[in-house]
């Protein structure tokens, strides 16, 4: 069965529709999945991240609440002779404590180490950073740690304090004094093995340096954590050591993948362009094939009816005149002889093919050949009431070239002037030497051509649009066969025209010797 060609039509538009939805589509989704996964990645190294700047602020703030707990049992408030000893041996332990003070807490008032001139810089410095008003001691738990951190203008202060209680019921607090460098060794030692993959980086506040130097926020895989309780003015810093990589590798993977995206989708739509031009062409061809179909068989059916017509009429014998019957056998001679050019031209194409290959190439000498056959078809155009003027340079020189397609060629020329010249009947033919080429030229003042559409008239099958040639028949070939005449000789066809003032077509054919041509 046969579909219907305005269904196929339909059927294409609705497919390339389908496939340009679903290219889109796809391409939509292809690249938000690509970004979703590199969102996903960085997004899983930003956890990574927070969970290993949570991870070692934890153990710092482990080791220095161990710390702590340690300290409250080295310390024994009952026995006050026994402080010296216990202090002594606070600081020469690896708890990284400078001083250890023994306080009143009512009245800041000083228990060990007793005032004296030799402690007074030392006590006056701590008693500065540690004020009892500050504190407020009222709220205190009996033997719970707690630390307090102060930015001093010259270095930092950290200090861990905790409330004790006697056997009498008199509270005391111990506040032990930590020295600054040795907290910073206390980091290195926590913060080491993560330094081979991360930046680390300790900073206040105003993000001064503490251990190591600051590190940048402008990373996206930047993160930073503050310590919760111990050095609660102290804030940790990571970023991985090859982010810049990262970035850079994530940036390439995202343009790698919009890029083949990009050219999957430029690939379908170019494909789908040429299907629609290869279609489209495809349509105007069967077009012009139908037209051509039509336009031969008007063509053969118009002499066969005439050829059919008088010779029925000659066979009958109804006629008696002698004038008129050789009247009607120039009618059958000339239809006929109509029909054998027509049917000629069809088989031209075949003809031509063998030529190709310089088969039937010989020394031509173009202007004799043309000013030779014109004499033999001069009487029939001139019959129709054309003049022709011929311009033939007797100088032009002989060139290799198949003088059967050149006056193939040449006729079909002539035969385009005589149908579309219209009322104007003057063609001029001339043959000239220019440039190393024999110019045949044929011009009329007929219809003319369009620009629009001259360079389509050299077709397979095409005709103008024009109403005028519309209405003249010929089967749309005579011009295409002349183009390939031309380039089997390694020329062109060349036209001039301006629409209502007529045309001049130019076979151009290079002038070559033998060995020129089997060079070539």
């Amino acid at each position: 069965m046969k579909v219907p060609p305005v269904y196929n039509t339909v059927a294409v538009v609705v497919a390339i529709g389908v496939i340009i939805i679903s290219t889109a589509t796809l391409s939509w989704f292809s690249y938000h999945y690509t970004v979703g996964r590199e969102n996903l990645a960085e997004t899983t190294l930003v956890q990574t991240n927070i969970k290993l700047a949570t991870q070692y602020v934890d153990r710092i703030e482990q080791k220095i609440i161990d710390n702590d707990g340690i300290l409250s049992e080295m310390v024994d408030v009952n026995e006050p002779s026994k402080w010296p000893a216990m202090v002594d041996a606070i600081r020469k332990s690896d708890l990284n404590v400078d001083m250890v003070y023994f306080l009143r807490p009512g009245r800041n008032y000083l228990l060990y180490p007793p005032y004296s001139y030799e402690i007074r810089n030392l006590w006056g410095a701590f008693h500065d950073s540690f004020k009892i008003k500050e504190i407020n001691v009222d709220n205190l738990t009996v033997d719970q740690m707690n630390h307090l951190q102060k930015e001093r203008p010259n270095n930092y202060f950290f200090a861990s304090y905790v409330m004790k209680e006697n056997r009498k019921g008199e509270k005391i607090l111990v506040c032990y004094q930590m020295n600054f460098y040795k907290i910073v060794v206390l980091l290195d030692n926590r913060l080491r093995d993560l330094q081979k993959d991360f930046y680390v980086a300790a900073v206040d506040f105003e993000n001064n340096g503490i251990y190591n130097l600051p590190i940048s926020r402008s990373s996206k895989y930047y993160y930073e954590m503050r310590f919760p309780s111990t050095l609660y003015k102290w804030i940790l810093q990571i970023v991985p050591r090859n982010y810049t990589e990262l970035e850079r590798e994530v940036k390439i993977q995202r343009r790698t993948n919009l890029f083949f995206i990009i050219l999957s989708t430029t690939l379908i739509f170019f494909s789908l362009a040429i299907i629609y031009v290869a279609g489209r062409r495809e349509r105007q061809l069967r077009q012009l094939k139908e037209d051509f179909i039509s336009n031969v068989s008007h063509e053969l059916k118009t002499p066969l009816s005439l050829i059919r017509m008088f010779s029925e009429i000659l066979v009958t014998g109804r006629v008696k005149r002698e004038d008129t019957k050789k009247e009607y056998y120039n009618i059958i001679h000339n239809e006929s002889d109509r029909m054998s050019r027509l049917i000629n031209n069809l088989l031209d194409f075949a003809i031509l093919r063998q030529a190709e290959n310089g088969k039937y190439f010989e020394r031509t000498n173009i202007a004799r050949l043309v000013s030779k056959e014109l004499e033999a078809y001069r009487y029939e155009i001139q019959k129709d009431g054309f003049q022709i003027t011929v311009e033939v340079d007797s100088s032009v020189p002989d060139t290799y070239a198949d003088p059967n397609a050149i006056t193939m060629a040449f006729f079909n020329l002539l035969d385009n002037s005589v149908k579309y010249s219209g009322d104007q009947r003057q063609i001029t033919v001339r043959v000239e030497q220019r440039n190393g080429c024999v110019d045949l030229s044929v011009v009329d003042k007929g219809f003319g051509i369009p620009d629009a559409e001259q360079p389509k008239i050299f077709e397979k099958f095409y005709r103008g649009s024009n109403a005028s040639v519309r209405k003249v028949r010929g089967s749309g070939i005579g011009l295409s066969i002349t183009k390939h005449v031309a380039e089997m000789h390694g020329g062109e066809v060349l036209v001039e025209s301006t629409p209502g003032k007529g045309s001049t077509f130019t076979l151009r054919i290079p002038i070559r010797q033998p060995p020129d041509l089997a060079g070539s």
